[in-house]
């Protein structure tokens, strides 16, 4: 198999959840009438990969259960969607390691992106996998990964990019622990990559929680990469729009406007 997806769903989401007697994951939360979760799992569908492993943790049962009642959608999105456990919520990297005993020697490169950030086109990921596999500069890569650039970085709260003098990227520093210099940097970090599955694989339990949040980063793949002399390319996303993740209420009916205005097009 030549791609698979591992989407991070771990989390319970506490800004969403703020007010409700019974907290639920955060990509349960519905979007134009379904799960956030659905809309994730439904643009690997459509960007034509065939693996999903969804990476569950808190309440894990309830995403679960959707999706093995929704394998008869018309769509067949929900179709052949398998499951991976955070055991400890220990951050993105720890997360991303929970599918190595799913996905190990299975895909020749995975996608890895978050499940509350759904709304990628289906073009945007076909133009990255197209990125990955003919490099510009030939050769191929390690890590393809997506960026986007904010008018004010800091509102937004995303990882800076940061690259060498020849515009290769060398690292993600995330805005808690960004110097002075490196807030300043405007190519930011929405969080879609796709890795060597080998590579991956051999690495992604090197990670370390040696930062502000104590947890162990996927950003941090790309340091580890670049030391390693590995090759990282990147490309934008075709809209800001597409790199919105859902934190709270207004971001959640924001993404439902980016939505429904592509299912009228």
């Amino acid at each position: 198999m030549k791609y698979a997806t591992v989407i991070l769903a771990a989390g319970k989401g506490t800004r969403m959840n703020e007010g409700r007697a019974s907290a639920i994951p955060k990509v349960m939360f519905e979007i134009a009438g379904k799960p956030i979760i659905y809309w994730s799992v439904k643009l690997v569908k459509d960007s034509g990969i065939d693996k999903t492993v969804v990476v569950v943790g808190y309440k894990k049962e309830l995403i679960e259960e959707y999706f093995s009642c929704h394998t008869n959608d018309d769509d067949k999105v929900c179709d052949k969607v398998e499951f991976a456990v955070q055991e400890q919520q220990l951050g993105t990297g720890h997360a991303a390691a929970s599918a190595k005993s799913v996905l190990e020697g299975q895909a020749e490169a995975v996608v890895v992106f978050y499940g509350d950030n759904p709304l990628y086109k289906p073009e945007t990921v076909k133009k990255l996998i197209e990125l990955y596999e003919n490099p510009p500069a030939g050769g191929k890569p390690t890590i393809a990964m997506m960026t986007v650039v904010f008018d004010n970085p800091e509102f937004w709260a995303f990882g800076r990019i940061v690259k060498d003098k020849n515009g290769n990227v060398i690292d993600i520093v995330e805005q808690k622990d960004c110097t002075p210099e490196q807030l300043k940097i405007e190519e930011c970090n929405p969080g879609f990559y796709i890795f060597d599955a080998e590579w991956l694989w051999e690495n992604v339990e090197k990670l370390e929680s040696n930062n502000s949040q104590g947890e162990f980063y996927l950003t941090d793949m790309i340091r580890i990469a670049a030391n390693q002399g590995k090759k990282v390319v990147s490309m934008p996303v075709s809209e800001i729009g597409e790199a919105l993740g859902i934190n709270n209420p207004e971001q959640q009916k924001k993404a439902e406007e980016i939505i429904l205005r592509r299912q009228v097009k």
